[in-house]
């Protein structure tokens, strides 16, 4: 059963009766915020289709997360509609992907099916991690001259790791009228729950990591999809240090 990804539960539904219609058993049902390559492999689906009408960079990061699965990398990646320049980015990292618009979905599929790709040919995308090694942590969080940033939770020696800053850069302990950006550092639910509630239009929400010593009982999946439900979108991902990992989010247009 080929496996849809499509992050509006009504528009993934649209589009799986679209896809049953043309003979195509699919499974629709929403991605859990917890073992996604697990989720994957339990399925074993033949193909993935990944709905780029909505949430590209999630779309894209479903996409990385198989190509750099050694057990899932092999699985047909079939891309479908979206903005054209977004596509077109997507396409430069994964390449071997087949792209199309929604009315071509039936045969981008069929021809993807039909011409696997052999172990070598299969191209694997530099993460978002990779992408950022060796830029500044204030690059990497977007800190620019003349900002107020909202730290909210932040570690006391937090700014001292930021190093050298920006001209006229000031610092605040909770978002106001003022704040160019706010960074949450959330170590409960509780906290990740106040965070996207009291979130400014733009914020960095960061979480421990599983590697370091802050345990936390959720991880940069439970994350997202808080934000999502609160009508956000997250677009950058940054590894803050050793212990915290950030998602950057914005809020939707119109909410």
């Amino acid at each position: 059963m080929v496996r849809l990804v499509c992050w509006k539960p009504e528009i993934a539904e649209e589009r799986a009766s679209q896809l049953k219609a043309a003979g195509i058993p699919v499974d629709a049902t929403p991605l859990r915020p917890h073992g996604l390559i697990a989720q994957f492999r339990d399925s074993a689906p033949p193909a993935v289709i990944i709905d780029l009408d909505r949430l590209p960079s999630q779309g894209r990061e479903v996409a990385v997360a198989l190509r750099t699965s050694k057990a899932m990398r092999h699985i047909p990646l079939v891309f479908a509609g979206g903005l054209a320049e977004k596509a077109e980015k997507i396409r430069e990292e994964l390449p071997d992907a087949v792209f199309t618009d929604w009315a071509g979905v039936s045969k981008a599929l069929e021809y993807a099916l039909a011409h696997p790709l052999a172990p070598e040919q299969l191209v694997q995308p530099v993460s978002h991690m990779q992408r950022y090694a060796g830029t500044s942590l204030v690059k990497k969080l977007g800190i620019k001259a003349g900002a107020e940033v909202a730290l909210i939770g932040a570690p006391d020696d937090f700014v001292e790791q930021l190093g050298e800053l920006p001209e006229g850069v000031r610092f605040a302990r909770r978002a106001g009228s003022g704040t160019t950006l706010a960074i949450f550092f959330v170590r409960t639910p509780r906290e990740l729950a106040a965070a996207v509630e009291l979130a400014p239009d733009s914020v960095w929400i960061a979480h421990p990591k599983r590697s370091g010593r802050n345990k936390a009982s959720f991880n940069e999946n439970h994350v997202r999809m808080a934000g999502l439900a609160a009508g956000l979108v997250d677009y950058k991902v940054c590894s803050v240090n050793a212990e915290w990992s950030g998602l950057k989010f914005a809020r939707r247009k119109g909410e």
